[in-house]
């Protein structure tokens, strides 16, 4: 006999007298019972887990904010939770002010010209109108140190020629600035007071005639365009410097 034969043989003989007992079934229906509880109970805790995770987001939402928090300040649908609701106008009155109603509305005032010492109303742009003694008209970049302004700029009107003069005098001699109108202003040689020959020269590519004046000090004159002539005149230690004076006047 083989070994497989022998094997089976012990086998049978082990479990002959081995019986079931009379509640085999039952135990193994309650177990069964068992088994599908816990697999149920399981499945619950699983659900209301998952249900407890879905209504996080939805209390975060419902969730009321503290007072000053930006998203409740933050206005909605562009209109200011602050703001009222315009009403409308009453029966007869306009709905809105014009713009010369509303305050700051419209173009703003020019600013009024007060007089200056003189009588002369202030206006710097205007040759001949300045302002304090000291202050320099905007049409004038540059006057040496040492000199002070002896008044205003004076303007004497003639028939066919107005002329604006401005003086200074002090401690580095005196300087003087004329400025002519005149439509039939068309030559420097109009404007010279040099008794001799004039020199020729140049302001901002300008053609200009230079030379003594009559007395002391020197003077240059040009043509800032067309019916408009300027003489720069200067003693003293101006004289030096009368050719960057000139580039500075722009009449």
């Amino acid at each position: 006999m083989d070994l497989e034969s022998e094997l089976r043989r012990a086998m049978a003989e082990q479990v002959a007298e081995a019986t079931a007992s009379p509640s085999l079934v039952v135990d193994v229906k309650r177990r069964h019972r068992r088994r599908k509880a816990r697999m149920h109970a399981a499945a619950g805790v699983a659900a209301a887990s998952v249900a407890a995770l879905a209504l996080v987001p939805t209390y975060q939402s419902f969730r009321a904010t503290p007072a000053g928090n930006s998203e409740t300040s933050r206005p909605t649908g562009g209109v200011s939770e602050h703001r009222q609701p315009e009403r409308p106008p009453a029966p007869g009155l306009s709905e809105s002010p014009s713009a010369k109603e509303k305050p700051g509305a419209g173009t703003s005032r020019a600013p009024e010209a007060h007089p200056s010492a003189g009588g002369s109303p202030v206006n710097p742009e205007k040759p001949g109108i300045g302002g304090a003694v000291d202050d320099l008209p905007r049409w004038i970049a540059y006057v040496p140190g040492g000199l002070t302004a002896t008044g205003p700029c004076a303007v004497s009107d003639g028939p066919k020629r107005e002329t604006t003069t401005c003086e200074w005098r002090g401690s580095a001699g005196w300087l003087e600035i004329a400025v002519v109108k005149a439509s039939g202003l068309a030559d420097p040689r109009d404007l010279m007071k040099t008794p001799g020959i004039p020199g020729r020269t140049t302001v901002r590519g300008l053609p200009a005639l230079t030379g003594d004046r009559p007395g002391s000090g020197r003077q240059i004159s040009w043509l800032a365009r067309p019916g408009v002539g300027v003489t720069v005149s200067g003693g003293g230690s101006v004289e030096k410097q009368l050719m960057r004076i000139a580039e500075g006047v722009r009449p």
